[in-house]
């Protein structure tokens, strides 16, 4: 088998797309021996493909079809994953930003700062009646309940709050930490990949499924790529 880099062609014309605009839908230069399965488009070079073809075909680098040597290949490969690598570790504090606000949006900035105080003092509230804490008593007797009842929510809240963050954190710190660790060798590219695409089971879930005809519950393995952050996925079901 040979390595080889391509284009798809215009299914009119025969002419790669790297060339001219198609004049017909898409299609594939005939290489024989390619399993368009496992033809990887190059996530750094959309428009070109890499695969594995026959040892009889010959290259065309007038049509932009490219034989690589093994070497060459690895490295087309390891660029696809580390651009991919590189785009996902630059988007994880914007994933973390954008989760953190559905899950904290009722929170305004200044209630999250006033909570830290009000925590304190009912945390000493609860431990003794005739504390002071000012803040809590005032919320109570604006809200119409007791301080003790207001400082046993409060505690309860602050705590889910806090119990939340560090989670997310958690996740994100995890998952960066892994994505740059990773290393793709490049004498061993083919497992290097494999590894980059690999996905883990997080979780279980009891879903509905049709067997033999009939609804049944079922308990299903939640999977997600072990390189991609998925922080809504894993914060649910981690």
């Amino acid at each position: 088998m040979k390595y080889f880099k391509f284009t798809q062609i215009s299914a009119e014309t025969g002419i790669s797309w790297a060339i001219a605009q198609p004049v017909s839908g898409p299609s594939y230069p005939d290489l024989p021996g390619l399993d368009l399965s496992t033809a990887v488009q190059l996530a750094h070079s959309p428009i070109y493909y890499i695969g594995m073809v026959a040892d009889n075909v010959v290259a065309d680098p007038d049509n932009h079809t490219f034989q690589l040597t093994a070497a060459e290949y690895a490295q087309e490969l390891k660029q696809h994953v580390m651009y991919q690598l590189d785009k996902e570790k630059d988007s994880i504090y914007q994933e973390e930003y954008n989760f953190r606000s559905s899950i904290f949006s009722k929170y305004h900035d200044t209630a999250s700062t006033a909570g830290i105080y009000k925590y304190e003092q009912a945390k000493a509230l609860v431990a003794d009646t005739t504390a002071a804490a000012p803040d809590v008593r005032a919320e109570a007797t604006a809200r119409g309940v007791e301080p003790g009842v207001l400082a046993t929510r409060i505690i309860t809240n602050h705590e889910d709050f806090r119990t939340k963050e560090a989670k997310i954190a958690g996740i994100r710190g995890k998952m960066l930490d892994r994505m740059s660790a990773y290393v793709f060798d490049l004498e061993n590219a083919d497992a290097s990949y494999t590894e980059f695409l690999t996905e883990e089971v997080i979780g279980t879930v009891t879903r509905n499924v049709m067997e033999d005809g009939n609804i049944v519950e079922k308990v299903v393995d939640i999977k997600v790529r072990k390189y991609q952050l998925s922080l809504g996925a894993r914060f649910q079901h981690g």
